[in-house]
């Protein structure tokens, strides 16, 4: 998730003005000799979407991912995030760098294989407004940390074997555009590109403090899931792990 984008953050502050403070989930709040301190403590959710065929409209034409021209969306990406972690407390130009870097790791597959055939982009005019990256995660509990990762090199041709479930990595739209469902026909092309290749669901991830993600998600029919690092979860597992075997 390019959370190593996020700086510590040092604020000189009167108490009072320390007080008034909005807080963001992924900063620990810490006030000392009249500055506050801003330590990231990036958290992250996931969601899944099970997938039934979609529909949305919207004033912009939803193509294809260019891969080859993928990198030229940086820009757009660096505006999208201008005010949400882990990029939202970078200049422009180190922002375009982190967009850069995150659109590198997906055509690498760093992220996991790209599915460039379920990745689209949204254009007005010739100019895009926004894009959806897709890449495949290995199979495992949804609510696992090691299911959001390769723990080894992906088999060859996993995409077209669906050896691994979808995972919706990045959608962006430009900050003029928000609110007008682009976002919105993006995931329907995606949803019905996926149905088409045969699979049923679609992970995604956000970051704990970003509300207006956490809405989108909700509004487009996600179901949170477990956070893997809660405590409910982390005793079932040790209880499951302590049951002798069969």
């Amino acid at each position: 998730m390019c959370d190593h984008w996020m700086p510590l953050v040092k604020l000189p502050l009167d108490i009072e003005e320390f007080q008034q403070l909005p807080r963001n989930g992924a900063y620990k709040y810490e006030y000392l000799d009249k500055t506050a301190y801003l330590s990231p403590r990036p958290r992250h959710y996931h969601a899944m979407l099970e997938l039934r065929p979609a529909t949305a409209k919207v004033e912009a034409t939803i193509r294809p991912v260019d891969a080859p021209l993928l990198m030229n969306l940086a820009p757009l990406f660096a505006a999208s995030f201008r005010a949400i972690q882990p990029f939202g407390c970078l200049d422009d130009t180190t922002r375009v760098q982190a967009g850069r870097e995150a659109l590198a790791r997906v055509l690498a597959g760093d992220d996991g294989p790209f599915i460039e055939r379920a990745s689209f982009t949204a254009v007005d005019q010739n100019e895009p407004v926004g894009a959806i990256l897709v890449t495949l995660l290995p199979h495992g509990d949804p609510c696992d940390h090691d299911s959001y990762a390769w723990q080894a090199k992906p088999p060859a041709q996993s995409v077209d074997k669906r050896l691994g479930r979808p995972h919706l990595t990045w959608i962006f739209v430009a900050p003029g555009r928000c609110g007008h469902g682009i976002g919105s026909a993006l995931l329907a092309a995606t949803v019905n590109e996926l149905l088409g290749m045969g699979f049923v669901q679609l992970l995604s991830t956000f970051m704990i403090g970003n509300d207006s993600s956490m809405l989108w998600h909700w509004r487009n029919g996600f179901q949170l899931l477990s956070y893997p690092g809660s405590y409910r979860l982390m005793t079932e597992r040790w209880l499951k792990n302590l049951q002798p075997p069969a």
